[in-house]
């Protein structure tokens, strides 16, 4: 078996600490499919929720992708009824920008602001 290392004769050697990387769960990404369509009003909920939750949503609809910093970029997806989506949400509070996103991509709320 060969050491990977080789031992130094050097005694002046520096110990450094390194605390491990810690992980957090503050991304996570959902497949969806669309109930209803996606225009100006469900968009701007959508955005209005990243902004309430502090996370930033983005939305891929087959080879276009939306994120919430653009309405236009999440009207320009073109979502229609029965449509796949997977939705990727950054943030600290994404299960709550997740339950309430699903609300609106499902059709289950009320989009006025």
């Amino acid at each position: 078996m060969k050491l990977a290392y080789k031992a130094s004769s050097n005694k002046n050697r520096k110990v450094v600490n390194v605390e491990p990387k810690v992980q957090t769960h503050d991304e996570v990404s959902f497949i969806l499919v669309s109930k209803g369509i996606i225009g100006f009003r469900e968009s701007a909920h959508l955005i209005k929720v990243a902004q309430d939750t502090n996370c930033t949503m983005t939305i891929a609809s087959g080879k276009k992708i939306g994120t919430t910093d653009s309405i236009l970029s999440m009207v320009n997806l073109g979502i229609l009824p029965g449509k796949s989506l997977v939705l990727n949400i950054k943030g600290e509070r994404n299960e709550e920008a997740f339950r309430e996103a699903s609300k609106i991509i499902s059709g289950e709320t009320d989009s006025n602001i």
